[in-house]
């Protein structure tokens, strides 16, 4: 399952991150098919405009040159858009291009175009999921990943399927922060702090969603299902509003834990 064959960029500047893990560089077809996409959207912007110019030359041959205006403008209107199209491609390509991440034993590095940078896990404060599955007149058309880290500095990373494998790329950040969070908030409720997972909090003697608090001693279960969390009643039903989505909860496996710990979780 490891694979410390990572590239050569790495080896100067992962001190202290431990040993290395898995290395999980950009999709083949982020860099090389973007720069495919890109050449040939740039060369058929070129042979349109060739076209239009060619066109417009046997107009203006015949009809005199108030014809540029009507046969050129449509031409140059494909092959703007055309041209512009290659650029996004290019742009991408060349932003994936040495994009990677590496994943050692305390914590990660990733490659951009702006350099290396560390993310050791004790930094890391935050980590919130979004799977969503697609569908198309009921056909499975495919599955996006988008995974959301903070760290203590409040600087942003976005992880997603721009990488290959990225379901065992988030796994590996998953297991590797899990324990440090779940040790800190777990401190926290056991001295009764108030635990704040974005729209859902919790503490000894409650559960909040949104602005509705719930006290535990009325609170039948709190549930996850179909990416939907539910707190329901103790004498049936549920609480109005009670619910939240998992993809907007961050450290959600800490919270679920920490509620089972209270008795009431219930998964499935």
């Amino acid at each position: 399952m490891n694979n410390p064959q990572f590239p050569e960029a790495f080896a100067s500047v992962v001190a202290g991150l431990g040993a290395p893990r898995r290395y999980f560089p950009v999709r083949y077809s982020k860099r090389v098919g973007r720069l495919v996409v890109s050449i040939i959207l740039s060369g058929g912007s070129a042979l349109v405009f060739a076209y239009g110019l060619y066109v417009t030359d046997l107009a203006t041959l015949k009809h005199g040159p108030a014809m540029v205006d009507n046969t050129l403008i449509t031409p140059l209107i494909i092959a703007s858009l055309l041209f512009l199209a290659g650029l996004v491609a290019g742009y991408s390509a060349y932003a994936n291009w040495k994009k990677g991440l590496a994943v050692y034993e305390r914590g990660f590095a990733i490659r951009d175009r702006k350099g290396i940078r560390l993310w050791r896990w004790e930094d890391i404060v935050s980590l919130t999921e979004s799977v969503t599955r697609h569908y198309l007149n009921g056909i499975y058309t495919g599955t996006t990943h988008t995974y959301s880290l903070v760290d203590h500095q409040d600087e942003r990373l976005v992880v997603n399927d721009v990488y290959i494998k990225v379901e065992e790329l988030a796994k590996s950040i998953r297991d590797g922060i899990f324990p440090i969070l779940y040790d800190r908030a777990a401190q926290q409720y056991n001295v009764g702090q108030t635990l704040v997972f974005g729209p859902v909090a919790i503490s000894k003697d409650w559960i909040q969603i949104g602005k509705k608090n719930y006290p535990w001693a009325i609170v039948q279960q709190v549930s996850i299902r179909d990416g939907i969390l539910k707190v329901s009643k103790k004498d049936g039903g549920w609480f109005s509003g009670a619910s939240a989505s998992a993809s907007v909860i961050p450290n959600l496996g800490v919270l679920l834990n920490i509620i089972s710990q209270v008795g009431k979780l219930k998964t499935g």
